[in-house]
């Protein structure tokens, strides 16, 4: 989740003296980044129910790593809007819900 965080609040315009994965990440391509929103929050979410394995009900168990992979998807847009040169969009919100869902459909085959 930081590595998420730290990738989601890197401003959006390098400057001369940044360094370099500042510009690498303001200078990736808009499909890879939602791409990368998608993959990223299945891959979390994924994580998650592996860690709460000590929960013993399934159900609670998907849930609850459903519900902590989208909120941290929204607070991570919403904090997107005080980065200079970055924006947090319900679509992207959407991408990751999407994500965590799928994360969800491969830990129900793997776990």
């Amino acid at each position: 989740m930081a590595f998420m965080a730290l990738l989601s609040l890197t401003p959006g315009h390098p400057k001369p003296g940044d360094f370099v994965f500042i510009w690498l990440v303001a200078l990736t391509p808009t499909l890879i980044q939602k791409v990368l929103h998608f993959c990223l929050y299945g891959v979390l979410t994924l994580l998650l129910v592996w860690t709460l394995d000590s929960i013993q009900s399934r159900t609670y168990r998907f849930l609850i790593a459903l519900i902590i992979a989208v909120a941290f998807g929204a607070v991570m847009e919403l904090c997107q809007t005080k980065v200079p040169g970055r924006f947090g969009t319900v679509y992207d919100v959407a991408l990751n819900a999407a994500g965590a869902a799928l994360g969800l459909l491969a830990a129900f085959f793997i776990l």
